[in-house]
């Protein structure tokens, strides 16, 4: 038979939209078909019936406007490429705009398709055209709106989040929302009908944990005046024909252009850098904004902290302007003036009115001299840095110690801590974060493969698991250490468990920690079945607590830590509860 003459005894040419339509609402319960009839017009049940599939000519249309089918998987592919490409904020900005145009473009489809339709009807449509198409299962909590005031408030719950599913598909949980096309999308549909500028957020998300997605949307007047997401759709979101972070050419050419900064040599664009930043990036964006003010950057060796100071610097200053280095021990109580005053010189001199174009980083300020440390005390008072009266840079300090050790520092003065303590930010340590540990690996195998002129090696699950138990009191440096000797050892472009246990022990890493911990361990349950008191289900309750407690909840990374699958750990949970409560 041919693929397309019959089916089911059927002529194509009896096709018809209505019967497509039919054959949909067969697979419905009868509870569930009500659904199909909720909300204003078109209802989803009308949309079916003007959606109509042609297999002649390949082509799927609704109400004449022609659509795709697409994998959902692709969406994904697209959002983690454009990251690779691209870093995470500029691959933000490509796919909210992308969601804001299709939403744009589906209200001026239901205005010109429906054109007698009632304005609220086509308004609401929007979310009924979401459903339809896949993207998610809208619930709404309220859609309070008047187009003649221009008043509007809204709120939905997103269910079974195509862009959140499958980035959970890919990755493990995220630190911020990740519905990015979908609220683009949801901010332009709206923007459209009110003809001004309305900006939803996404404040739940299950890409991050939640149990469903939750939306927001208000006129950009109706947020905070300075909010971050509304500047973000002002500056980025709406513009048009004019060169901007959207044009994937001037993107390339402002990452080929960023110097090489921080604790490993990371770009600020690199994949690696926006892993590193994740916990802080909104701190270190709010910091951004106050150019004048001195900020503390706090965190163990390896952590990110130079990392950080330049996102700060870009940020406020862009990738161009002079962004310079200094270590303390370095500085002595004569070149101070020549080392800030000279930086500013360098440059361009600003007017009084303008942002200074200079940031200078001071690392591990518990090492600088009592007369340094006067210096820059009074600089920062004055406003000035050295006799010329030049406009100081801004600066930012680093250290290995809290806040609580530094103010604790006797020969620290306290006038000069107190001036970086308005905008401290901390560094979290890798152990803290184990879940970006394999990610980290990832995307620095990634950087280390271009740099090496090899093909990126995967991370094996059993390799996955280990790393993320790694102390890593050396942060990224020792993981890159590790990944560099990973990646040259690597078998058939595969790094396994094996592989790493060989580097580390070339290395010479961890080797004593861990004979320490088994021998602990073993003189631990030696006492315990001497006394006679040991009991193997105890024992077990306590591993996988622990590794619970270590994978933050996620049960799929506790169950890779201990080389089983997830299925094998849930269930060796539940034996283990069920038993407790015989």
């Amino acid at each position: 038979m041919k693929p397309y003459a019959r089916r089911g005894g059927r002529s194509l040419r009896n096709f018809d939209a209505s019967h497509f339509g039919r054959v949909r609402l067969m697979r419905l319960a009868v509870n569930q078909e009500s659904l199909l009839d909720r909300g204003g017009n078109p209802t989803i049940r009308e949309f079916l019936s003007k959606l109509i599939y042609n297999p002649v000519d390949g082509t799927i249309k609704l109400n004449e406007r022609r659509l795709i089918m697409q994998r959902a998987t692709t969406r994904g592919a697209l959002r983690d490429e454009l990251i690779r490409q691209y870093g995470r904020d500029d691959a933000f900005i490509i796919l909210t705009r992308l969601g804001y145009l299709a939403g744009q473009e589906d209200a001026e489809f239901i205005r010109q398709a429906w054109p007698a339709l009632d304005l609220g009807d086509a308004f609401t449509a929007g979310t009924r055209l979401h459903v339809l198409k896949g993207e998610v299962r809208v619930e709404t909590v309220h859609n309070d709106f008047d187009f003649k005031k221009g008043k509007f408030s809204a709120e939905f719950f997103w269910n079974d989040s195509v862009e959140a599913t499958e980035y959970l598909d890919r990755h493990d949980i995220a630190h911020e929302s990740m519905c990015w096309t979908q609220v683009g999308y949801a901010a332009g549909y709206a923007s459209y009908f009110f003809g001004k500028l309305i900006v939803y957020k996404e404040v739940q998300c299950i890409a991050r944990g939640d149990k469903r997605c939750r939306v927001v949307g208000r006129p950009a007047e109706a947020w905070d005046k300075d909010d971050e997401a509304v500047r973000l759709y002002r500056r980025h979101i709406l513009a048009e024909g004019k060169p901007s972070v959207l044009q994937p050419q001037s993107m390339r050419t402002m990452a080929q252009q960023r110097e090489v900064v921080g604790d490993a040599g990371l770009h600020v664009e690199d994949p690696v850098a926006t892993i590193l930043l994740e916990p802080v990036r909104q701190r270190l964006d709010q910091i951004a904004q106050f150019v004048d003010i001195p900020v503390l950057i706090t965190g163990p060796c390896g952590s990110g902290k130079c990392v950080a100071a330049r996102h700060i610097h870009d940020a406020a200053h862009g990738p161009t302007a002079s962004f310079e280095r200094f270590s303390c021990s370095a500085i002595t109580d004569g070149n101070l003036y020549d080392v800030i005053g000279g930086q500013q010189r360098r440059g361009r001199k600003p007017a009084r009115s303008e942002e200074t174009a200079t940031t200078i980083v001071l690392e591990d300020i518990e090492r600088l001299g009592d007369t340094a440390q006067r210096q820059i005390t009074r600089m920062l008072s004055d406003g000035t840095a050295g006799s010329d009266d030049t406009l100081r840079p801004r600066l930012i300090v680093t250290s290995m110690l809290s806040p609580h050790e530094l103010a604790g520092l006797p020969h620290l003065r306290k006038d000069l801590f107190y001036q970086f303590m308005a905008l401290p930010v901390a560094m979290p340590a890798l152990s803290s974060r184990p879940r970006d540990i394999a990610r980290l690996a990832g995307a620095i195998l990634g950087r280390l493969a271009t740099v090496y002129g090899k093909s990126a090696p995967s991370l094996a699950e059993d390799a996955t698991a280990w790393i993320a138990t790694l102390p890593l009191p050396g942060n990224l440096l020792e993981l890159e250490a590790l990944m560099r000797g990973a990646i040259l050892s690597a078998n058939k472009n595969l790094v396994t468990a094996s592989t790493l246990e060989t580097v580390v022990q070339r290395m010479g890493i961890l080797p004593s920690q861990a004979r320490v911990q088994h021998d602990a361990l073993t003189a631990a349950l030696e006492r315990e079945l001497e006394q006679g008191s040991f009991a193997i289900d105890d024992f077990n309750r306590q591993i996988y607590q622990m590794t619970i407690r270590r994978a933050q909840g996620n049960v799929a990374l506790a169950a890779r830590m201990l080389g089983l699958s997830r299925a094998q750990f849930a269930y060796r949970l539940s034996q283990i509860s069920n038993a407790g409560r015989r």
